[in-house]
């Protein structure tokens, strides 16, 4: 009897082990992929896409995620030996902010050409409306979420009740 006790609560125990939420994997910890959902289903919602559309959508937008990312390691990777100079009060010259300030220069200007050649692509199965929707949904979306956050955690104004006793 005692050994169906201890193998039950063993059981218990194991479960609710690993019912504890797992640990964050960098920016946005678990949630990451909550936030990738809304996402995903905001931009349904915004862009008025079919089925067919959003099958072939967001394989796509997926890869063009992955160039972006691309671009902004390579963005870290400029800034980071700067930023670190800074950082010690160094001396940065002239020639290295004027190389930073043109690989800059260069890295924008590859990520609007990535970004306007995805939204080129995008015709194939969007209509152009929608790609113009694309054009503006991050911004659209940044600033849903900023008025969302801003109403949500702003405290109401207490209001000055005045007690009067008789």
């Amino acid at each position: 009897m005692k050994k169906i006790d201890i193998v039950i609560m063993y059981l218990v125990l194991s479960a609710i082990l690993f019912a504890q939420p797992g640990k964050s994997r960098g920016p946005g910890g678990q949630y990451t992929d909550r936030m990738e959902m809304m996402r995903v289903w905001k931009m349904t919602e915004y862009l008025e896409l079919n089925e067919g559309q959003a099958e072939k959508l967001f394989p796509a937008m997926r890869n063009h995620q992955k160039e972006m990312r691309s671009i902004m390691k390579k963005e870290k990777e400029l800034y980071t030996p700067l930023f670190e100079k800074a950082e010690e009060k160094k001396n940065i010259s002239k020639k290295e902010m004027n190389d930073l300030m043109d690989n800059l220069s260069k890295l924008n200007n590859e990520r609007a050409s990535i970004q306007m050649d995805f939204v080129k692509k995008t015709g194939t199965y969007l209509e152009p409306y929608q790609q113009m929707k694309l054009l503006v949904f991050e911004p659209y979306m940044k600033e849903q979420v900023k008025t969302k956050m801003r109403d949500g955690y702003m405290r109401p104004k207490p209001k000055n009740k005045k007690r009067f006793r008789k």
